[in-house]
């Protein structure tokens, strides 16, 4: 590793014959317009002071001439300040060409073009191929066919308007070259073989402006690969226009993220992304070429997510642009599977959607209904995997799902029904944007073709936020309750945030500016408007919100969650540690998680079928223990034991006993009682038995 100080322009950019290749690893050109605006005011304060300034570094390897004399540098770091020098030295000219500044064929024949090479490495700069895109046409002059959504076209126009206001103020292009040859840089030249540009990268990018984990995820796959074009090409620029919004690549991140938590199905942060996605590289014994067609798979299918896609229904896009609007993503890593189960032939198309309301439904009822969301992301990082340990419940596929939401433990609970309406009727609705504009908009929209669009539309309180004389009939605490309640709400377009107008005034306000039929039907007939009158369109918005997400809880008993292996008083030899799932006695199965209240139970199923005889057995001092050093295992006071259970009144059971002990206290019992041992068996969680151990079988 080399490294010197340089005048910037004058010794790297403006000698002849060389070229500075931006290698496909590499991220985007994003700078933000702030950071151009502050390299043009350093530039200005170089003009009034005539001091140098220091500009940062560059790090770069030299590659193999391209051509006779060239000499050819591969971008490590800092091609962001690179590519801008470049737009401002191409704004500067068409400037000087503007106003007749000679400096203008300095710029071009000496700093932004090789003036004596071959065609092929004319232009000095070569950034990756989206950019360069760009890039080529703003140096052809045609920058009517840029994109004007892209940094290299935004940062451009921002310098040229820049240096068109100093030269309307006397500033000649040429002082401004001028000042750009001082300013000063630090070149940090790597040796190919010797440096490892890798290790270099994250440690120079380790400070200072930084990097997005796609950036990163990008670098680590592309940088050592030895066909990083055709990688770069056929797989992460489809990657990146499948995901890029405009000059937003925020999704990316968001897609990796969910990647990482799909492939993984453990919770994952920004802060450990990278190091995450590194780790599962290595463990799966991917190559490069084979991961990243497992990414472009999955960006694929993450872009219908945020975007939508015409390779699905418009009833899969409509239920997941609804998913959008709610802003409800921790649902996407479930999503994944499910998604890749479709087109892996496992699902069908009907199931998808199916699955997508229930998902819908059960997001909005606890949205709607306030229950926290700060268990979700768990949720459904495990879902997956929770629902289909036994590979048998996919062929139930959407029963699985909603058999397991309905059982779940509190935190996680579908609202009922009832306590929905409740919360659509009550609440307050207007407090979370996102929701009430989503609520009053669907139920408007429904599913139809003719919809209104959320845009430039203002939510209306039929009942002001602030009472005038006018509303003198609605009591203060009658004010408080129903104000931001579903019932006193509807859109229009018409801003009137914090009118206390009229109700007839209201009522012209939504008639000339709400075209909401539905939403709008009980209340341009009305005379006045009061609590009553709140309720009843309440309970009417609340009835068609109800009617669209209803869920119906599906029964289904052959449906479980682990794989149960049934024991019956034959082969129950080891237990302990076994998880207990449920029982059968007499032809009737009890769910039962506890082996002691297993016993237990049967104890009162067994006094229920043959009265008397568990009176017996504890005035008797019962035992099953056949063992000299016997215990006393059902009594009448439960007197002698170490942690004595009431079974009913007056018998006591022992209840301190192991797994095995329960289970051999049954067998014991059924024989005291006269049944066989075949009237009972037993349910426990185990491992799902493979494909080889099936085979043999």
């Amino acid at each position: 590793m080399d490294a010197h100080k340089l005048w910037m322009l004058r010794d790297f950019i403006g000698t002849n014959k060389v070229l500075f290749r931006i290698p496909v690893y590499q991220r985007n050109y994003d700078w933000s317009e702030s950071n151009c605006n502050r390299l043009l005011d350093d530039i200005y304060g170089i003009m009034q002071s005539g001091d140098k300034h220091f500009l940062g570094t560059i790090v770069f390897m030299a590659a193999k001439s391209g051509g006779f004399a060239l000499r050819e540098y591969i971008i490590i770091d800092g091609q962001q300040r690179l590519t801008t020098l470049m737009l401002i030295l191409k704004a500067l000219s068409v400037v000087a060409e503007s106003v007749g500044d000679d400096c203008y064929h300095e710029i071009e024949e000496q700093y932004l073009h090789n003036k004596y090479c071959d065609e092929e490495f004319k232009v000095k700069l070569k950034p990756i191929k989206s950019d360069n895109n760009q890039f080529l046409l703003l140096l052809e002059d045609k920058i009517d066919e840029m994109d004007e959504d892209t940094h290299i076209y935004h940062n451009f126009m921002l310098c040229k308007e820049r240096f068109e206001r100093w030269a309307e103020k006397g500033i000649n292009p040429s002082h401004v070259l001028d000042a750009l040859t001082k300013l000063e840089i630090v070149e940090i030249v790597l040796t190919k073989g010797e440096d490892d540009p890798q290790v270099i990268f994250e440690s120079i990018n380790s400070t200072g402006l930084e990097l997005s984990n796609a950036d990163l995820i990008r670098n680590y796959l592309l940088m050592n690969a030895d066909d990083q074009e055709k990688l770069y090409e056929n797989y992460w620029l489809y990657i990146e226009k499948t995901l890029r919004n405009k000059m937003d690549y925020s999704n990316l991140d968001a897609f990796f993220m969910q990647y990482i938590v799909y492939k993984t199905s453990k919770p994952v942060n920004s802060r450990q992304l990278y190091n995450s996605f590194v780790k599962l590289f290595k463990d799966s014994g991917y190559s490069q070429e084979n991961i990243l067609k497992e990414l472009r798979y999955y960006a694929e299918i993450f872009g219908a997510f945020v975007y939508g896609s015409d390779k699905y229904s418009d009833r899969i896009n409509k239920l997941l642009y609804r998913l959008r609007v709610l802003n409800q993503t921790t649902c996407y890593p479930f999503l994944l599977h499910v998604f890749d189960d479709y087109h892996q032939g496992v699902i069908t198309e009907e199931t998808v959607e199916k699955i997508l309301q229930f998902i819908l439904a059960y997001l909005l009822r606890r949205m709607v209904c306030g229950v926290p969301s700060n268990t979700l992301r768990g949720l459904f990082t495990y879902l997956y995997n929770r629902i289909f340990k036994v590979a048998s419940n996919k062929q139930k596929y959407y029963e699985t799902l909603n058999k397991f939401l309905f059982t779940v433990s509190s935190k996680d609970v579908i609202p009922s029904a009832a306590e929905f309406e409740r919360a659509l009727q009550k609440a307050n609705i207007y407090g979370n944007n996102a929701l009430c504009r989503f609520l009053l908009l669907d139920i408007e929209n429904g599913d139809g073709k003719e919809i209104l669009q959320a845009e430039n539309l203002t939510i209306e309180h039929i009942m002001p936020q602030t009472l005038s004389a006018d509303w003198s009939h609605i009591r203060p605490e009658e004010h408080e309750e129903y104000l931001h309640t579903l019932g006193n709400l509807s859109v229009t377009g018409y801003n009137s945030e914090l009118s206390n107008k009229s109700f007839a005034e209201k009522q012209d306000i939504i008639r000339e500016n709400s075209k909401a039929v539905i939403l709008n039907s009980d209340v341009l007939d009305k005379e006045s408007w009061n609590v009553a009158d709140i309720q009843a369109r309440a309970k009417r918005l609340a009835g068609i919100v109800l009617t669209r997400y209803k869920i119906e809880r599906i029964l289904d008993d052959s449906i479980e969650f682990e794989y149960i292996e049934t024991l019956t008083l034959d082969n129950y030899d080891e237990v302990t540690g076994k998880k207990l799932v449920s029982f059968k006695l007499f032809g009737e199965t009890y769910r039962q998680n506890k082996y002691a209240l297993m016993l237990l139970d049967v104890i009162k199923l067994l006094d229920k079928k043959s009265p008397g005889k568990l009176q017996t057995l504890a005035e008797n001092n019962y035992s099953f223990n056949s063992t000299k050093r016997k215990h006393v295992h059902l009594n009448l006071d439960g007197s002698g034991m170490r942690w004595p259970w009431k079974v009913t009144d007056g018998i006591y059971l022992e209840a301190n006993l192991s797994a095995w002990s329960c289970i051999r206290f049954i067998e014991n019992l059924l024989a005291e009682f006269g049944f066989e041992k075949d009237q009972f068996s037993f349910n426990i969680v185990a491992e799902e038995p493979s494909e080889t151990d099936e085979d043999e079988e």
